[in-house]
């Protein structure tokens, strides 16, 4: 850490200024991009996105290869839009988690285009008052500063800042456009961090004015908006627009104290709440295609979402340090997210769906979406799956998870998220081995520490019993589910924590009684074998354009099942589990499938019953749902099947009609 610069110094350690009387203060800070650098099988997941997507986007897509944000062209439409910035921002974030050259010299041409881009008046970019976009960009150039010291940063904003104060008198956010409105809490979040590197009041009062710009997420969390219920509420029931939204009611709070704000969050996921009532799911996700949707097994969410929900839980950890967030945060990045891309990262897909034994180019029949052309592939692996949006904003996922995974506490440090990692800062230099998602144990290893007595926090999972931390061999105290441990003492190079967290195989009940299988904090599904089908050739929707493969290096499949997947799981007579637990091995790349690091044994039956192993008639793409359970017992063979991790399947079952049968003397084995 010794090349650090001051400005990213004390970006490390909190903030420059402390905060106003009247800003109540974080409980956490998020630490520079590049102080968490992945490891092992997740530095994995990264290289892929560098080696395929990520690092190849602007050969992929015209969109951001001739970015009008790059260019300074006027050809509008996308290429003035938010394609480029979600893409910069993603690019940005991976670039510093790698340490990669290559990527920060592509991400620096974006913020030197965007810097160079401000006029006289401070506004920026290819459009004038291009309010939604622009935010995102604001996120971009905010995160090179606490990455590189950039001083050109903050009289950069400073400037839009002074011109969006004297526009909004007459073009307010809304007069850009409903999705400005539901996302001004990206906004709000650099304009609070840029009083803390400051020290001016007048930043606070923006902040203000942005918070009262803002759709009422909070209200809306809780109840479900206007009269019409939650599904007429237009942009607020738009799956991204409600992931995205999450992290302003926590910077609001900061402003106000309200309550209500401090508790928006837990409103928006709390299994009794409307949202996860009517479109909840096991993975921590909602169903949203496009709209929130039912809870039906073979409803999909946009992998949007999903990286705006990582986004989001990083907002609402440092500013609440909730345990719960976190255990959330790993849920969607283990589950829903490696779920969502190609094996070999060279692709995607629009939707994630729970229940999806084939992967072809038919018809879905999403919400708001029908039968155009964007629908029928969206759950199709490749460079294009879906609308545009999705492609270029997924980059962030992996990087800003990373990023989250340890942050600055109390004068110390706090160990948010788990897995292989190392972390550099100017307070300690750590290791962090062990098969954690996939097995129980974590070990965090100080390589270097700064003299005295400082913290370390260490969470403890909502869903784990009996936790057991030691510090060199020795008990850390009592640990309580679902909090952080704080560990008070000087700590030295050679100290090493231990955490075990005790994982066994459960069942939660969803629509129809379906039953999901979670085993710490991964969703299991049924290992389908796969044939692929590499489609030569398909239309890419709203650009009129027939893509060939790229030569076959980026090609879209079709995912085909080789085996049946019409199983029932057989369920003791109250209800328990006979579950057998595979060794954990934890290979370079557990997200391949057949890499599966372990595995999950239960007894099951095959039944047709309810139209059950069966495509839709006419939404052809998609599995009919699980009948009602209990089904009935046809006396069929007990067979054994495996599940696996969510993530490393690309065809699966994850949610499963249920019988009420078991082989005499079963139990449920961790």
């Amino acid at each position: 850490m010794k090349n650090m610069s001051p400005f990213v110094f004390a970006c490390v350690l909190g903030t420059l200024f402390p905060a106003a009387a009247d800003l109540r203060p974080a409980a956490q800070s998020r630490l520079p991009i590049g102080a968490v650098r992945p490891d092992g099988w997740l530095r994995t997941q990264l290289e892929k996105q560098r080696d395929g997507i990520t690092g190849n986007a602007d050969k992929l897509y015209d969109d951001i290869g001739r970015s009008d944000w790059l260019t300074g062209k006027k050809r509008g439409g996308q290429y003035a839009w938010e394609r480029g910035p979600y893409y910069a921002k993603g690019l940005l974030s991976l670039a510093f988690a790698l340490d990669d050259a290559m990527l920060k010299a592509k991400a620096k041409k974006w913020v030197d285009a965007i810097l160079a881009s401000q006029r006289e008046n401070g506004d920026f970019g290819p459009k004038d008052r291009n309010w939604w976009a622009n935010m995102i960009a604001l996120w971009l150039v905010r995160d090179w500063a606490e990455a590189t010291g950039d001083a050109r940063v903050v009289p950069f904003l400073e400037r839009y800042f002074d011109f969006q104060k004297k526009e909004f008198a007459e073009y307010p956010i809304s007069g850009d456009s409903m999705w400005a409105v539901a996302r001004t809490g990206d906004e709000m979040d650099v304009v609070l961090w840029l009083y803390e590197q400051t020290g001016n009041d007048a930043w606070i009062d923006f902040a203000r004015t942005l918070s009262k710009e803002s759709a009422d997420w909070t209200t809306y969390y809780r109840r479900g908006g206007d009269p019409g219920g939650p599904k007429s509420n237009g942009y607020r029931c738009h799956i991204v627009n409600f992931m995205q939204g999450l992290k302003t009611p926590a910077l609001q709070w900061r402003l106000d104290g309200d309550v209500r704000k401090r508790d928006a969050y837990h409103s928006a996921f709390d299994p009794k709440g409307w949202a996860m009532r009517l479109c909840g799911r096991p993975d921590r996700m909602a169903n949203g295609s496009e709209p929130l949707v039912d809870r039906s097994a073979s409803g999909g969410t946009e992998l949007c979402a999903i990286a705006e929900r990582i986004l989001s839980c990083q907002t609402h950890l440092v500013v609440f340090a909730d345990a719960d967030v976190a255990d959330d945060l790993e849920s969607v990045a283990y589950n829903s997210l490696p779920a969502t891309l190609a094996p070999d990262g060279k692709g995607l897909r629009y939707y994630c769906l729970l229940n999806q034994p084939a992967c072809q180019d038919k018809l879905l029949l999403f919400a708001n979406n029908g039968d155009r052309a964007e629908n029928v592939g969206a759950i199709c692996p490749g460079p294009h799956s879906g609308f545009g949006c999705c492609r270029s904003n997924f980059h962030l996922a992996w990087p800003k998870f990373v990023q989250s995974m340890w942050m600055a506490r109390d004068g110390g440090l706090a160990a948010v998220a788990y897995g292989p990692c190392k972390l550099s800062t100017p307070t300690a230099d750590v290791i962090e081995t062990g098969n954690y998602p996939f097995g129980p144990d974590v070990t965090l290893k100080v390589t270097r520490a700064k003299g005295g007595k400082w913290p370390l926090f260490v969470r403890i999972p909502g869903w784990c019993r009996e936790a057991k931390v030691t510090v060199n061999g020795k008990d850390a105290g009592k640990t309580d589910t679902g909090t952080f441990l704080r560990i008070d003492r000087e700590w030295k190079a050679g100290d090493h924590v231990a955490l075990v967290f005790p994982m066994e195989a459960r069942v939660s009940h969803w629509e129809m009684d379906a039953v999901a299988v979670t085993r710490g904090p991964l969703l299991y599904s049924l290992d389908i074998p796969t044939e692929e089908r590499k489609v030569e050739k398909y239309k890419v929707p709203y650009e009129n354009t027939w893509i060939d493969n790229f030569g076959g290096d980026f090609p879209r499949k079709e995912l085909l099942p080789k085996g049946a997947w019409n199983y029932v799981i057989a369920l003791g007579k109250d209800g328990e589990l006979e579950a057998k637990t595979s060794a954990v091995r934890v290979p370079a790349d557990p997200f391949v499938p057949g890499n599966a690091p372990v595995t999950i044994s239960v007894p099951a039956v095959k039944s047709d019953f309810g139209g059950w192993g069966y495509m839709r008639e006419i939404a052809s793409g998609r599995a009919v749902d699980p009948p009602p359970s209990p089904v009935p017992d046809e006396g069929g063979e007990i067979e054994t099947v495996r599940l696996v991790p969510l993530g490393s399947t690309q065809l699966r079952i994850s949610l499963f009609p249920w019988c009420a049968r078991m082989r005499r003397g079963a139990r449920a084995t961790p």
